[in-house]
C-alpha cells in the first residue's frame, strides 16, 4: 500500500509540476533542479509519508502490547505452576512423614498386641491349672500330667480303680521312661502301686484301663509277666512292673487326663 500511494503522489506531483510550469518558471526558475526539485518533495511529500506511516507504527504498537500481555500471562502461569511444584513437593513431604508415623505405630501396637496375647494365654494357663488343683483334690504336676499317689490306705485293684473314677481319673498309666523317672521320684521305696494295666480280657494281652488299647509303654521286671492265669493286674514296685492277682490289696496311683498348660 506504501509503494502505491509514494507512485500515486508521485503522478499527482507531475501533473502538478506540468499544470504550474509556466508559473513556477516566472516564480521559481530552475536554475538547479535536482537540488531545488529535491527540497520541494520533501516539503510536499513530508506530511503524506507521515500519515502513511501512522497505522504501521500503531500496528507496532499493538503487536507490542499484545506481546507485552502474552508475556505478563506466560509469567503468571509460571510462577502458579511453580507454587503448585512447590506444594506438591511440601504434601508429598508431609505424606512420606505421616506414614512413617503410621508404620512406627503399627509397629508399636502389633508389639503391644503380641504382649497382650502372651499375657492372656499365660493367665487363662494359670487359671485352667488352678481350676484342675480344685477339681482334682490331692492331685499333684508330675511331668505334664496330673496324679494322686495314695500314701496310705491299701485297696484291691478293683476298689482302687472305682476309687480313681470317683476322684475324676483313673488308674494311671505310664506312657515313656521319663514319665517312669518322674512317678518314681514320688514314691516310697519297696511299696507296691497299682497301675491301671491289665489282662483281664485276654490272657497275656495287656491294655490300658484309660484307652482299652495295649499298653504304650511297659518295663517288667525280671521273669514278668508271669504265665499264671490269676496273675491279671500290674502293679509298680521299685520302678519295675509286675502282674499279680487282681484281689490283693496295694497302694494305688490316680491320673487325669487334663493337660498341664503353660
Amino acid at each position: 500500500m506504501l509503494k502505491f500511494a509514494i507512485a500515486l503522489l508521485f503522478g499527482l506531483l507531475a501533473l502538478n509540476l506540468n499544470g504550474t510550469l509556466a508559473e513556477s518558471d516566472l516564480n521559481c526558475p530552475l536554475k538547479d533542479p535536482p537540488n531545488q526539485c529535491g527540497g520541494f518533495c520533501l516539503i510536499v511529500l513530508t506530511p503524506l509519508i507521515n500519515h502513511l506511516t501512522i497505522p504501521h507504527n500503531v500496528s507496532n504498537s499493538s503487536d507490542a502490547s499484545k506481546a507485552n500481555e502474552v508475556l505478563v500471562r506466560q509469567y503468571t502461569m509460571e510462577r502458579q505452576l511453580s507454587a503448585l511444584q512447590e506444594k506438591q513437593t511440601s504434601l508429598g513431604a508431609a505424606l512420606d512423614a505421616q506414614e512413617g508415623r503410621l508404620d512406627i505405630n503399627q509397629q508399636n501396637l502389633t508389639g503391644r498386641l503380641y504382649d497382650l496375647e502372651s499375657q492372656l494365654w499365660a493367665l487363662q494357663a494359670t487359671l485352667h491349672n488352678v481350676e484342675i488343683k480344685i477339681k482334682y483334690l490331692g492331685f499333684e504336676q508330675i511331668g505334664s500330667k496330673y496324679f494322686y499317689i495314695e500314701k496310705v490306705s491299701e485297696k484291691n485293684w478293683p476298689t482302687a480303680s472305682k476309687t480313681c473314677r470317683n476322684m475324676g481319673g483313673h488308674l494311671a498309666d505310664i506312657k515313656d521312661e521319663a514319665d517312669l523317672a518322674a512317678i518314681q521320684a514320688n514314691l516310697e521305696k519297696d511299696t507296691h502301686y497299682w497301675l491301671g494295666i491289665n489282662d483281664l480280657g485276654k490272657e497275656g494281652e495287656f491294655l490300658s484301663m484309660s484307652t482299652g488299647q495295649p499298653a504304650t509303654f511297659l518295663k517288667w521286671a525280671s521273669g514278668r509277666p508271669s504265665q499264671l492265669d490269676t496273675s491279671n493286674c500290674v502293679f509298680l514296685y521299685n520302678g519295675e512292673m509286675y502282674d499279680y492277682p487282681c484281689n490283693y490289696t496295694f497302694r494305688f496311683i490316680c491320673q487325669t487326663e487334663e493337660e498341664v498348660l503353660g
